[in-house]
């Protein structure tokens, strides 16, 4: 899934995600997941994954078993002019 998220570089055992990008991790088992959201670094570990969040800088240690998705957000603007209200 990494390799395939666009805004996400990776560099051996961690990948970083690009400042213009939003990536959240979901753990847990579906339907019943947390997210893990403003993911700023992920480092493959051989047993477990770290996840740090850009909020307060809060690591996360997980399971493989327990990581089921992730959801980027490329950045927002500069899509041109939309249909709606001004």
């Amino acid at each position: 899934m990494l390799e395939a998220a666009t805004g996400v570089n990776r560099d051996g055992n961690e990948y970083t995600v690009a400042e213009d990008y939003s990536l959240s991790v979901y753990i847990g088992k579906p339907g019943q997941a947390m997210e893990v959201s403003e993911v700023a670094r992920l480092r493959l570990d051989e047993a477990f994954c770290e996840a740090t969040s850009r909020e307060h800088e809060t690591a996360y240690y997980v399971e493989y078993s327990s990581l089921h998705g992730l959801r980027v957000r490329p950045p927002s603007g500069g899509a041109g002019r939309r249909a709606g209200f001004s």
